[in-house]
């Protein structure tokens, strides 16, 4: 990002949503909003007639309570207990609008991490208020998603999100993020496509299973199945990707136990 450009937020006029402003030199040059609310700068009130109140970029107290109500209504809307899963949402939201919009990768980045961060710190305030869900209960089923597109990984959380013994502890976009984010969240189950570009589905299996033995690894196959050498690779499941959201909660919630008796284990 150019040193003279800056990214503020402010609240839609059009729907109350979350709308990033691009600054270059001071002056308001672009305005996005998440909920796809078509704006042009020189028609929003805020940024032409008073930007030094909400919308000034050095406004940081502003742009991290929006940030926050945005997160936390994800974290309702999708029956969350974990707020940094909803601030992965959030973020991969902000990586699309702003990719399209022509955005540079440090300004890419500025802004998922601003919204990665408001995740982080309501979660360390859960943990120092002991308000914790009861995705934090010891019977609860602790699953880490981890999918390449960000499209799939929110059709994942919503087919599992809203089930009182599952907490999704986690999204990640890679195998090798996966490997990490296994060793810091403890997942008891790995819900993972089979096919991603960095590392696929099975070499992130290998890697899991060599550095987390308990963990359990449902993947996902989108393509012909390979029962044999998803197994051999360390996967417990592999689920066709059409086969529907019971049938993915009946065998993550077999493979949680260490049963065997669902069509779809290995």
């Amino acid at each position: 990002m150019d040193a003279r450009e800056q990214i503020s937020w402010m609240d839609c006029p059009t729907c109350g949503g979350l709308v990033a402003v691009s600054w270059r030199d001071g002056d308001p040059i672009a305005v996005d909003c998440a909920a796809g609310c078509l704006l042009r700068v020189d028609r929003v009130p805020l940024l032409a007639g008073g930007r030094h109140r909400a919308g000034r970029p050095d406004d940081a107290e502003q742009m991290a309570s929006i940030l926050e109500d945005a997160v936390l209504e994800t974290t309702e809307a999708y029956g969350l207990s974990d707020p940094r899963v909803a601030a992965a949402l959030v973020a991969d939201a902000w990586v699309d609008i702003l990719r399209e919009e022509g955005r540079s990768t440090r300004l890419v980045g500025q802004a998922t991490a601003a919204v990665r961060e408001v995740g982080d710190q309501l979660h360390r305030r859960q943990c120092a208020t002991g308000s914790l869900d009861v995705g934090d209960s010891l019977t609860d089923i602790r699953v880490l998603v981890v999918d390449d597109h960000p499209l799939a990984r929110l059709r994942l959380i919503e087919m599992l999100a809203g089930e009182a013994d599952l907490s999704i502890v986690g999204v990640c976009g890679s195998g090798p993020q996966a490997v990490e984010a296994a060793a810091q969240l403890r997942p008891h189950v790995v819900c993972m496509d089979r096919y991603m570009p960095v590392a696929d589905g099975l070499a992130a299996s290998r890697a899991l299973r060599a550095a987390e033995p308990d963990v359990r690894i449902i993947l996902l196959d989108g393509g012909p199945a390979a029962p044999r050498e998803d197994a051999l690779a360390g996967a417990d499941a592999l689920v066709p990707e059409g086969a529907g959201r019971d049938a993915l909660l009946r065998c993550l919630r077999t493979v949680a136990r260490r049963g065997t008796d669902c069509p779809y284990c290995l």
